[in-house]
């Protein structure tokens, strides 16, 4: 059998509830990539189905999914392969074109979830009992035509929409109004339209914290600031004397917390911390969630290849490249109360320098982009299998933080 050596590259989105809440992620692989046809396959699909199966059905990984749903998209001859009966039960979704939803109850006595994937055709009359779950493209129609598409999805006996292609916070607030479950799409990390007042005082303070751990100012200076806001000294002495951090005595002063934390460990925990700073609406631990994930496996994909001084750095590029996001402003207004170095700046503002291929391939895994995956991998000089590594990794490592 001819044998292809293309490279599929694992991408995902994910899944949010109407309070911004991760509930899950659709994974897939392009289907355009060609992949290696392994011993007993009989087809580039099956592999492909195959490889993205191997992916969920990795024990750790489900551990790590918790309770989170993950769709998968299989081509229609991978709806029977016997590898199905080694997904998590009740975890996996599999999108069952209407002419496929006769093995709803099939995959049903599996404990895999049937969702139909309406592709805006005529819907049957009736859906299988076991079809419980819809994915819709919210912007294949208006919201009149939603409205009734919704109605018609319900009265089948559907009992959980996700609006796919939801690209925009407007288009979210139509979809949550009409009754959607679940929410994918680039609404979440677009900035949303009004956010050109002035910052929040908590995210100015934490800014100012940054520069002066940028500048290693003395840890006296430091101490000034964090004594201005209880609430940010309560975290910083929570943070260091968490478990995770196996210190065996209790720190109880600020001065002594920031001496054995350093310079480098602080100026990451701010970075985060600006994300739980000020008020939120959930939006901001989505965001979060969302840039440590990106964060996670920029700092994976460069861990052999980039500098040790700079791993520290494409790790805090990740984060950030959500800034503008976070506070509803371009970018280049969001990080200009920081003194960021010129690498991080061209990487988020230009996408140049040596952080920008890191971060140009975890944006594009993020929407399904195949070919710019592609593109970057080869820049970076990794293959499919490394960088679908440290994205699961990724992945798993950000589900099992407690953030």
């Amino acid at each position: 059998m001819q044998r292809y050596t293309g490279l599929p590259y694992l991408v995902r989105q994910p899944l949010l509830d109407g309070r911004y809440r991760v509930a899950g992620y659709q994974l897939s692989l392009s289907d355009r990539a060609l992949v290696p046809v392994l011993p007993g396959a009989e087809s580039l699909a099956q592999a492909r189905d195959e490889r993205l199966l191997t992916s969920v059905i990795d024990l750790e990984y489900q551990n790590a999914l918790g309770e989170r749903l993950m769709v998968l998209d299989l081509a229609p001859s991978g709806l029977t392969n016997p590898m199905l009966a080694q997904l998590p039960a009740g975890k996996v979704a599999l999108s069952l074109p209407t002419a496929a939803l006769d093995l709803a109850e099939n995959l049903s006595r599996m404990g895999i979830l049937a969702l139909l994937k309406d592709d805006g055709g005529e819907l049957p009359a009736i859906l299988p009992p076991a079809c419980l779950l819809a994915r819709l493209d919210s912007s294949s129609l208006d919201a009149i035509a939603l409205a009734e598409r919704v109605e018609q999805l319900r009265r089948l006996g559907v009992k959980r929409l996700i609006a796919a292609n939801v690209d925009s916070e407007e288009a979210f607030e139509v979809c949550r109004r009409l009754g959607f479950d679940l929410y994918q799409g680039g609404f979440l990390i677009q900035p949303r339209a009004g956010g050109t007042g002035k910052l929040d005082s908590g995210v100015m303070q934490v800014m100012e914290l940054l520069n002066l751990a940028h500048e290693q100012a003395p840890v006296e200076r430091l101490e000034v600031v964090f004594k201005r806001d209880a609430a940010m000294t309560y975290r910083l002495l929570r943070y260091i004397n968490s478990s995770a951090n196996g210190l065996g005595r209790t720190i109880q002063s600020i001065g002594h917390a920031l001496v054995w934390l350093g310079y480098e460990p602080l100026y990451r925990w701010l970075t985060l911390l600006l994300f739980s700073t000020g008020k939120g609406d959930g939006r901001n631990a989505a965001l979060l969630q969302n840039a440590l994930t990106r964060a996670r496996f920029m700092e994976n994909l460069g861990q052999d290849r980039l500098p040790r001084g700079q791993l520290g750095g494409v790790f805090i590029v990740g984060i950030l490249s959500h800034l503008d996001a976070l506070l509803d402003r371009p970018m280049a207004e969001a990080i200009a109360p920081l003194q960021l170095p010129e690498t991080m700046a061209q990487a988020l503002l230009v996408r140049q320098g040596p952080y920008a291929p890191y971060l140009q391939l975890a944006v594009a895994c993020e929407r399904f982009d195949q070919q710019v995956v592609e593109r970057y991998a080869a820049v970076i000089g990794l293959p499919a299998e490394q960088v679908d590594l440290a994205h699961v990794n990724a992945l798993i490592w950000s589900a099992t933080l407690d953030i």
